[in-house]
């Protein structure tokens, strides 16, 4: 029991760490549906950047639970060990920095891109009165997770962020779910916050 209690303890920390929790598995995640490239290849704007980005990013395989070291792009590549975490505030600012976007001088997790009162100067919070005002691109950010935001689904009036996110139930599947790194369907609900990326 003793070793139970230890372990759940340090699972904990690992996650106060990361500053991530695992998306929880959602019917409508389509974990069966192939979708690894961007229609728009050609499309220049900046959000279509960052998806094309994030895509690519996703078959990194360091942002798996499993790999002992991830790389900070956007500090140098600075190391970090995060075994048996998710890694989501990782992933989302090693594409904008990959994508050529603005990322903060620190290891901002996603509690602190929660934080309005930071990154406003890099990343301002987006004040939106309605979902279809949320931009492809943009992070939609909760304080313990972070995607990227490709468009608004509704479905079964209920509505989802289209997007892209490390840390997720689905196991991998050589589709759309790989190292750990979702691109689907994303519940829009409880409380967060939108950031727009700016180009460095």
């Amino acid at each position: 029991m003793t070793r139970n209690i230890l372990l759940a303890l340090l699972f904990s920390l690992a996650l106060l760490v990361s500053g991530c929790v695992p998306a929880q598995k959602d019917p409508k995640d389509n974990d069966d549906t192939e979708i690894t490239d961007y229609e728009n290849e050609n499309d220049e704007s900046d959000g279509s950047l960052i998806i094309r980005t994030a895509l690519k990013e996703q078959r990194n395989e360091m942002y798996s639970p499993d790999a002992d070291t991830t790389y900070l792009y956007w500090l140098k590549n600075k190391p970090v060990k995060l075994r048996k975490t998710t890694k989501c505030n990782i992933f989302a600012l090693n594409t904008l920095y990959k994508a050529g976007f603005k990322t903060p001088k620190t290891n901002a997790l996603s509690r602190d891109l929660y934080n309005d009162d930071l990154f406003n100067d890099i990343l301002p919070i987006v004040k939106f009165r309605s979902l279809e005002e949320i931009m492809k691109g943009d992070l939609v950010i909760w304080k313990s997770h972070v995607i990227i935001f490709e468009s608004l689904v509704v479905l079964k009036d209920d509505p989802y962020a289209r997007g892209i996110w490390a840390g997720t139930s689905s196991r991998d599947n050589g589709k759309n779910v790989m190292n750990n790194v979702m691109h689907g369907n994303y519940p829009l609900k409880g409380d967060f916050i939108v950031r727009r990326p700016e180009r460095r």
